[in-house]
């Protein structure tokens, strides 16, 4: 498919696309906005499940003049997409033999798998260069090493490297970049980073974390970067403030997810802004809109791409928050003030309170970061009550009794926990030897479905 025809849609869609935050203003982009949804609802009723859920509501395409009429359109939900894969989350004339397959990682159950085409991957990743450009990175000159999740059908493994290094490696500076596996050990990765000498760092906040400790330790003496880019998951700031000193490098989060692709990005003032021409958000609780300033679940609609579309989505089951307040940095559309975890993977407080992921990595961050000493290399909390928790501990042999002991780091971080949640909840701390290889972050059997009025410890 490289062929002149479609490079020069690419680089059309480069030229317009890639800069329209920073040329638009609110009144264009919401026209912008509206007449991609209005497009995206049409494209929808092709397609089985779409057509059911909304002829099940008495909505046609009709009855949508733009975002305004958003809330007429039922919800998404991951199941109904899990459900209706293969042929119903396609149109029928829909190519699936040319089509792009990609899959979440089913770490809350059965994977999810969604059908993409060649456009909306390209289109996709333009939002990422849009992320380097407002750091002013220039692509095409600098190395960058990219550690990327390379497992079969992930996001990054089918958009980057099957899709968009094979069809545009002609256009694309590749002796730029270096492709890594995040599976490998961090003492593999250094070593090759080493060798590469990049100016920029690509990857997951767990994997920058091992990899800032070996640098603290002396490895990776090569290793002088200018940026890092970290995406995949909620980074404390205090883990993030160790790596940034650490690798002496400007950090910035890019926010994605594997069926949306990316929602937001940091600007170099650090807040997030979102994509606004690719991705409408809505942030609810007991599905109304929440005031600014206030956490609440995350509702997607994707404003482009072919393959199956995503219109009020509920399934990346994160909780945010949205910001009615501007940026010096000029960029235009909406602000996340925060991102705080997913909801499913929350613990339950004795109040009915959802204590969300965002609070327990904080609490480990700050720790660790007072300590000195990233010495924790993995943890699971376990809750069967509302009343307590507990939270297994997995110490990195290396750095166990390096600086404050694992006894005393034990009882700071039992300390700063119930500072944050409370008397109420009990705290468990236990030291394990190993964790499966599938162990969920978060083990809860508390039900949470008679909860009627959802708050958030963030």
């Amino acid at each position: 498919m490289c062929n002149p025809l479609f490079i020069g849609r690419v680089l059309k869609w480069y030229l317009k696309d890639l800069s329209i935050l920073r040329q638009t203003n609110h009144e264009k982009l919401l026209r912008h906005q509206n007449s991609s949804f209005k497009k995206m609802v049409e494209y929808a009723y092709t397609i089985p499940l779409y057509k059911e859920k909304y002829s099940a509501a008495g909505i046609h395409p009709h009855d949508i003049q733009g975002l305004e009429d958003i809330k007429k359109l039922p919800f998404i939900t991951k199941d109904d997409l899990k459900q209706n894969f293969p042929t119903r989350v396609i149109p029928p004339s829909f190519q699936t033999e040319s089509a792009i397959i990609t899959a979440t990682s089913g770490t809350t159950g059965r994977a999810l798998s969604l059908y993409s085409d060649l456009p909306t991957v390209i289109r996709s990743m333009l939002g990422f260069r849009r992320a380097l450009q407002t750091h002013g990175i220039p692509w095409q000159k600098t190395r960058m090493s990219l550690l990327l999740d390379l497992s079969e059908n992930s996001f990054e493994n089918e958009y980057f490297l099957q899709s968009i290094l094979s069809t545009m490696r002609h256009v694309l500076p590749l002796k730029q970049i270096q492709i890594l596996d995040i599976l490998s050990t961090p003492n593999t990765l250094i070593e090759q980073i080493n060798k590469f000498k990049p100016e920029v760092i690509l990857g997951y906040p767990f994997v920058l974390m091992r990899l800032a400790t070996l640098k603290a330790r002396g490895f990776g003496e090569n290793i002088a970067l200018k940026w890092i880019g970290t995406s995949g998951a909620v980074f404390d700031q205090y883990s993030r403030q160790y790596v940034q000193e650490v690798f002496q490098a400007d950090l910035f989060d890019i926010y994605a997810a594997t069926e949306s692709g990316i929602i937001a990005f940091e600007c170099t003032e650090g807040r997030y802004h979102v994509c606004s021409d690719m991705v409408f958000l809505e942030c609810l609780k007991d599905d109304h809109d929440v005031p600014s300033g206030q956490p609440g679940s995350l509702v997607v609609t994707k404003l482009y791409g072919r393959g199956t579309p995503l219109l009020r989505y509920q399934g990346i089951d994160d909780v945010v928050t949205m910001s009615k307040e501007g940026c010096h940095c000029g960029l235009a559309g909406d602000i996340l003030q925060g991102i705080h975890g997913r909801e499913s993977h929350s613990i339950i407080l004795p109040d009915g309170t959802f204590a969300l992921v965002s609070v327990f990595e904080q609490c480990i961050g700050k720790v660790l970061y007072e300590t000195k000493v990233n010495k924790i290399q993995r943890i699971q909390i376990v809750q069967h009550r509302t009343d307590a928790i507990e939270l297994r501990i997995l110490f990195d042999e290396h750095f166990r009794e390096v600086g404050c002991s694992a006894e005393n780091t034990l009882s700071l971080l039992h300390h700063a926990l119930q500072e944050k949640t409370g008397s109420q909840l009990q705290i468990r701390l236990v030291e394990v030897e190993r964790f499966d290889e599938k162990a969920p972050y978060i083990l809860s059997t508390v039900d949470r479905a008679t909860i009627l009025e959802k708050k958030y410890l963030i």
